[in-house]
């Protein structure tokens, strides 16, 4: 069949063996194996967020149900499973004990407690 033939048929300009490779394609092809290969990078990094966030409920919870800790001002924040503990508490125990309920909490690894007793002599 020749290329008049081939449009007489209604098949477009020229016939298949002779039309080049579909390039945008290849480009949606290509596109989507990157994304695949690098894509989940992103996914990784929402998921130590989420657990973050997780882990800062979770202890806020902990210091909100203890009958000692629950009247505390004390701010929780969590980063790559490190749990910062800032605020104002009553005596030097309520700084250990806020501090071993976060340890106590699942994901947990470690504690950066910066909590602060009022009313206390500063050391400077």
């Amino acid at each position: 069949m020749d290329k008049a033939q081939w449009k007489l048929a209604g098949r477009g300009s020229t016939p298949a063996r002779d039309k080049p490779p579909n390039l945008r394609g290849w480009i949606y092809a290509a596109a989507l194996a990157v994304f695949c290969a690098f894509g989940d990078a992103g996914a990784q990094d929402k998921g130590e967020g989420f657990a973050d966030a997780v882990i800062t409920e979770r202890v806020t919870s902990a210091l909100d149900r203890d009958p000692v800790l629950k009247d505390m001002h004390i701010s929780v924040e969590t980063r790559d499973g490190m749990v910062h503990l800032k605020g104002f508490v009553n005596s030097m125990e309520q700084v250990e004990r806020a501090g071993a309920l976060a340890r106590r909490v699942e994901g947990v690894s470690g504690v950066r407690n910066t909590l602060r007793v009022t009313n206390r002599p500063s050391r400077a």
